[in-house]
């Protein structure tokens, strides 16, 4: 082969420089014509929370603040202006060292979400000694930014790795554009030179407030939970704090669901629950979330449960060893409810690591929550009023993106024959669905959708048959 010329090498190399910088021109080009024109662009701001700093990651619907030097959790979720997560008023801005948050002091709960090993427990080493617990739970997390576009932002914190637990947990945030849909990716890594065997707990402690008066508990905070019908509990859920038979509890809807009513008074139920969603819903804000997960149940689970709630309030709780009181007192038994998801238990070797996923979606939507679907939640089903040659639609949801909902009208063999456009949704209004569309006589069902910015669908929220 002929050698090359210095000057055929260095021509070369601007040839290549130059292409380089024309193709990174057009990306950048692509990119800016993508964020002019993308419907509610995701973006990350570092700015302050209550006095903390955080990184807020938003896309004009929603936006979600992360905390890293807080225990790395996600200290406040809006729709809108409308807040969802409780925020201890007396640490607002105040980040504590261990010597003020630990088990000879006390516990530094900052509010929002956390993440911790599952079982909590006092009697051996396969169970964790729960908080305070500075390392997992109010140590500052390392904090990286992973995805930075207009159609999907995603941050990620890490925690110090905690050898008594032998646990280090790493969670990455994904908010995208135009959905209020969340992704919070959760790994547990086995730092240790032991094998280790824990489940992933996931808690949100949800504002349980009054609205107008922050010195009441809020009247109108409601969980909703699946009962999983082949339940090992016989009434499809079990009390693990609190009163036997607590007044907040309730199974509704022929027993299909658990409906959980934030009363100030402790108490602690755990589900078996396999649909793989649970609510929380704020009447008085009329704002709510589903938590979505998967359920495994052919695996074992930390308290043989998938999903979990705390009343926040005063009683006496039994830590095995000892009793607990908790005190009528705002100030120290703060007003709050907690969702929580668990994962199976992971068995791991050194160096392996556990994946547990779980999305939020936040919408507008009254109490109560009958059902959870991809494009929202189901206040008051779908039903289908035949009068002549006309049909009255109607029900209540609360939706994941904004755009139209149609009507599908299909005849008895499947075949849609006619589509009608209904009214415009958003997630930040409750959609009250009550409308008098014409009917072809051949109508065997209807069903109705969500459709986004570009036509497409984005599921469906019910089905009505007709005769």
């Amino acid at each position: 082969m002929k050698p090359t010329s210095t000057w055929q090498a260095r021509s070369a190399a601007l040839a290549l420089a130059l292409l380089c910088a024309i193709c990174a021109g057009v990306r950048r080009s692509a990119a800016q014509g993508q964020k002019s024109t993308l419907p509610n662009a995701a973006r990350i701001e570092k700015t302050q929370y209550r006095g903390w700093d955080v990184y807020r990651l938003t896309n004009g619907i929603i936006s979600l603040d992360i905390a890293p030097e807080i225990g790395g959790r996600a200290i406040q979720l809006r729709l809108g202006e409308k807040e969802f997560f409780f925020v201890n008023p007396d640490l607002a801005g105040q980040v504590l060292p261990e010597s003020r948050n630990n088990p000879s002091a006390s516990w530094a709960n900052y509010g929002g979400d956390k993440v911790w090993p599952a079982p909590e427990g006092w009697q051996n080493d396969e169970e964790w000694p729960s908080i305070p617990y500075y390392v997992l739970d109010g140590s500052k997390f390392d904090f990286a930014t992973v995805t930075e576009t207009p159609a999907e932002v995603a941050v990620r914190v890490t925690s110090p790795k905690d050898p008594r637990t032998g646990v280090q947990f790493e969670r990455t945030f994904h908010v995208y554009a135009g959905t209020t849909r969340v992704k919070v990716e959760q790994v547990m890594r086995n730092i240790s030179r032991r094998q280790i065997r824990w489940g992933i707990w996931h808690l949100i402690q949800n504002d349980a407030a009054d609205a107008e008066d922050a010195s009441k508990p809020n009247p109108d905070l409601y969980m909703y939970v699946p009962v999983n019908p082949k339940s090992i509990y016989p009434d499809g859920y079990t009390h693990i704090y609190g009163d036997a038979k607590h007044p907040s509890d309730e199974v509704i809807d022929g027993g299909r669901l658990l409906r959980i009513h934030y009363l100030y008074r402790v108490g602690k139920v755990g589900l078996d629950a396999s649909a793989g969603w649970m609510a929380v819903v704020n009447g008085q804000k009329n704002i709510g979330f589903v938590e979505n997960f998967d359920y495994s149940p052919e695996r074992e689970y930390p308290d043989r449960a998938s999903v979990e709630e705390w009343n926040d309030g005063p009683g006496i709780i039994s830590r095995m060893s000892y009793d607990q009181t908790l005190v009528d007192d705002p100030r120290r038994t703060p007003y709050f409810l907690e969702s929580e998801v668990l994962s199976p238990f992971a068995k791991l070797d050194p160096g392996e690591q556990y994946e547990f996923t779980v999305y939020w979606s936040p919408t507008s939507v009254p109490n109560p929550v009958h059902d959870a679907v991809w494009a929202g939640a189901v206040s008051e089903p779908l039903t289908a009023a035949v009068e002549g040659n006309q049909v009255t639609l109607r029900g209540v949801f609360g939706v994941f993106v904004p755009g139209t909902l149609e009507a599908q009208f299909y005849n008895a063999i499947g075949q849609i024959i006619e589509r009608q456009t209904l009214q415009a949704v958003d997630p930040r209004e409750i959609v009250r669905l009550d409308k008098t569309v014409p009917l072809s006589a051949d109508t065997y069902r209807i069903s109705i959708l969500v459709r986004d910015a570009d036509g497409e669908n984005r599921g469906f929220l019910g089905n009505v048959i007709l005769r």
